[in-house]
């Protein structure tokens, strides 16, 4: 049994933290905790599979050498999304729910959901006590849009509703509520990018389990270069929408929704002063008295389509008269004034491998800020048309042993919001632990979920290309973060992994919400 950690009001640091599930949950092919929430005492976590197979599915040509191996056909693979449920007192998890199976292009039968993107508590105008709400990812063969799924108790999650009848939009990142309502915002296209819609709206629904959703705003708020309304936040009684804007960088609008039709009202135009640099508003987070903005470049900080980047990612402070100021970033003149980073820190905390501030959150009195980066595929690259210093450095160091030492994501955190302590620069030493995915403020403490798609096999690279070896580092991990934890050995069930696998006969389609029922300890 664990005890509730008392806050003290320095925040977990690094040694705070232990891991609690590894290894994708003793599936390697569970690669992101793409969605994370706190229900009925317990967290719930939303996973997406096999991520790098289903990038070379659309990009088999983006890496000189690919990370792991792929099958010869797409759906050999299982890619049927997941949610998992973990009880801190009794360290264990149980794997509450697997996507079902539908018939898609071609009669073939292939999965419903291939990720849950997002998660929130919610109440809904029927619903007699707040719920888990929860955004599906299509695949392309399904041939039917996204879903919303809805626990009342966190055992099963039938879908409620479409908040769109277009069956070629696949995702949505956000669940948002606000004023009693739920809102969201279709991110993605069947076929195409999973972080451009090309349906930039805001939807919002008062009782997803009986009202249709219905549209919030005009389509990219009468800019069609906003091709995705990307992030979203409740902040000093206005919910706010961040954009992303490929040609002139992304804006920020804000609405009181108290009386519809909604009037919207622009904050931040052109990336800050920052143009197409700051392509995309890639996370929101309330700390204090202010809304802070975390951005980025699609695709992981180079954005080959529109020839945006590399580059490193800032930070953004919204105040409620919608002043700002530039937290973490470069200095430069903008519409305000001259803004230089109140951090004294340049584009991804100076690194430009940080290609965007995937996720914050706030927990115990502190802001933590959770980085992507793309360090650990230098090995993977053509590096040829590097400029020569960066050649000359990588070559002398050795691009593997740099990519091992220094990849992995940064965690942050900050008390005020303005001065920042790292928490971990390369990822709990993990260097496939590429991305802090998600964030949850628990009473049990601060529970970081990791996007980590190198496994079961990862390449490593020769003289003559590569071979693919056994990963025991790759899939998704989850760690939590509490003040005065005892250190622990590396065992499984003694860093709070004790999962509930699924027998086979369970595992297939049918099974009661995929519940898994025999214990044994899994391991990394």
């Amino acid at each position: 049994m664990t005890n509730r950690v008392q806050p003290r009001g320095v925040g977990p640091a690094a040694g705070d933290f232990r891991r609690v599930a590894v290894a994708g949950l003793g599936d390697p092919l569970n690669a992101y905790a793409y969605s994370m929430a706190w229900f009925n005492e317990r967290l719930y976590v939303g996973t997406t599979r096999a991520n790098l197979v289903m990038i070379h599915e659309h990009h088999p040509d983006w890496l000189r050498i690919w990370p792991i191996k792929t099958p010869r056909d797409f759906y050999d693979l299982d890619f049927r999304a997941q949610i998992w449920r973990y009880d801190p007192r009794a360290m264990d998890w149980q794997r509450a729910h697997v996507s079902p199976r539908v018939t898609g292009r071609g009669g073939q039968r292939v999965p419903r959901d291939i990720g849950y993107r997002a998660m929130t508590v919610f109440q809904g105008a029927s619903d007699p006590a707040p719920s888990l709400y929860v955004s599906t990812f299509s695949p392309a063969r399904a041939q039917r849009p996204p879903l919303i799924l809805r626990s009342r108790t966190g055992a099963g999650f039938p879908p409620v509703s479409a908040p769109d009848t277009d069956p070629s939009l696949n995702t949505y990142r956000v669940l948002q509520p606000h004023r009693g309502r739920l809102f969201t915002s279709p991110t993605g296209r069947a076929g195409g990018n999973p972080n451009a819609s090309g349906a930039a709206i805001v939807l919002e629904c008062l009782d997803p389990g009986h009202e249709s959703w219905r549209r919030a705003s005009a389509l990219g708020f009468g800019d069609a270069n906003n091709r995705t309304l990307f992030e979203m936040a409740s902040f000093h009684d206005h919910l706010y929408v961040g954009t992303l804007n490929p040609e002139t960088g992304f804006q920020i609008w804000k609405t009181d929704a108290a009386r519809h039709p909604y009037r919207w009202t622009r904050v931040i135009v052109d990336g800050a002063g920052r143009g197409k640099l700051n392509e995309l508003a890639m996370s929101m987070c309330v700390f204090g008295n202010a809304l802070y903005v975390g951005t980025g470049i699609q695709n992981g900080g180079y954005d080959r389509t529109h020839r945006i980047g590399p580059a490193g990612p800032e930070l953004i402070r919204i105040h409620p008269d919608d002043s700002w100021d530039l937290i973490v970033g470069s200095p430069r003149v903008t519409s305000e004034g001259w803004k230089t980073p109140l951090s004294d820190f340049g584009p991804g905390f100076n690194n430009v491998f940080n290609g965007y501030f995937w996720r914050m959150g706030v927990h115990d009195d502190w802001l933590y800020l959770g980085t992507y980066k793309w360090t650990v595929f230098l090995p993977y690259l053509d590096l040829d048309r590097w400029p020569a210093a960066a050649r000359s450095f990588l070559h002398r160091v050795g691009v593997e042993d740099y990519a091992r030492q220094a990849g992995g994501f940064d965690l942050w955190k900050s008390r005020d919001g303005v001065h920042w302590l790292p928490v971990t620069r390369n990822g709990f030493d993990n260097p496939y632990n590429y991305g802090v995915r998600t964030l949850q403020s628990t009473p049990f403490g601060l529970f970081v979920g990791t996007a980590n798609p190198f496994g079961p096999q990862v390449a490593l690279p020769n003289g003559h290309g590569c071979t693919y070896e056994p990963n025991p580092r790759g899939g998704l991990e989850v760690w939590l973060g509490a003040e005065r934890m005892a250190p622990t050995d590396t065992s499984p069930a003694r860093n709070g992994f004790h999962a509930r696998r699924a027998r086979p006969d369970l595992a297939v389609e049918g099974a009661p919400h995929g519940v898994i029922r025999n214990r044994h300890n899994g391991r990394a």
